[in-house]
């Protein structure tokens, strides 16, 4: 009997225990509840088509389709027919990476997403509408910016491979001038030819293309600098001039740069070198200052 009553008091306890865990709330439950019903809503401010400061710079430089010119005029449009260039998550590529707020991190990664998924509805309306091997005239601009998506690695934008992409893609527009840049960028990212790559991307990208290879110009620099380090001969430093030249960054940024990967400078003569062979190289860490290319200038806007 008193065994009994044991395992009833126990079976007892262990229901209501069960009973407590499916209809309360446990605390980590409701720290996440509070945290969520803290966070502010994102309410949006443009209620245009087209943002106005956008349409009147457009206006200004001629930049309108057709179907956005007021009265056939290609300096004249209107809030009702203008609208947002499917180029704006692009060029917020390179706004974001800007910005030094730690909180933009989840937009970058939406804005990706975004990207990825303009992208998709463009090339599936190319598709649609294509007849024979015929194109469209800025196909090949974004087709090329499809191909420099995939620098990162593992990346795969429309969940596809790119030489299965590659071969549905007409061959007029893999002739492109456009496609043609692309596919020597990546073969040169691929290959770590840094000197290739950089110099590449300085004399042949666009302002919207180099919005793209942006984030991976530094680590293919942080490569050309292990490079040197590693092979350089130890007696022989090498001088930074040449070394700003081959990054294609101002010295002044050269030297941080060199710092943020654990190197020293010396002096020599009024010249400042790197000595090679130093055990102290380290890759920059996360959030470390993006550098930006020598003569920047020709892709502002």
């Amino acid at each position: 009997m008193e065994r009994r009553g044991r395992r009833n008091r126990s079976s007892s306890s262990s229901r209501g225990s069960r009973s407590w865990s499916r209809g309360g709330t446990s605390s980590a439950e409701k720290v996440e509840n509070v945290a969520v019903s803290d966070v502010p809503p994102i309410v949006g401010t443009c209620t245009l088509m087209c943002p106005e400061a956008e349409r009147a710079q457009r206006e200004r430089l001629r930049d309108l389709a057709t179907f956005e010119r007021l009265n056939g005029n290609p300096a004249r449009s209107s809030p009702s027919i203008a609208v947002k260039k499917v180029k704006f998550h692009i060029i917020s590529l390179h706004k974001l990476r800007g910005c030094s707020s730690q909180n933009t991190s989840p937009m970058h990664h939406l804005n990706l997403e975004q990207l990825a998924k303009t992208l998709t509805s463009l090339f599936n309306l190319y598709g649609a509408n294509r007849h024979s091997n015929s194109t469209y005239e800025n196909e090949a601009e974004f087709c090329s910016f499809y191909v420099l998506l995939h620098l990162g690695s593992h990346s795969q934008p429309l969940g596809e491979s790119l030489s299965w992409w590659f071969s549905h893609v007409p061959s007029s527009i893999i002739k492109s001038k456009e496609m043609h840049f692309s596919r020597k960028i990546l073969r040169y990212f691929r290959m770590g030819n840094y000197k290739r790559f950089l110099s590449t991307v300085a004399a042949e990208a666009s302002y919207l293309q180099y919005c793209i290879i942006e984030p991976y110009v530094d680590e293919v620099r942080v490569l050309a600098v292990s490079c040197i380090n590693s092979g350089g001969y130890k007696l022989h430093p090498y001088p930074l001039s040449h070394l700003s030249k081959l990054l294609i960054m101002k010295e002044s940024d050269l030297e941080s740069f060199l710092k943020s990967c654990g190197l020293q400078i010396c002096t020599d003569e009024g010249h400042n070198l790197l000595p090679t062979k130093q055990t102290t190289f380290c890759h920059p860490k996360d959030g470390s200052q993006n550098y930006r290319f020598w003569g920047m200038e020709q892709f502002e806007r």
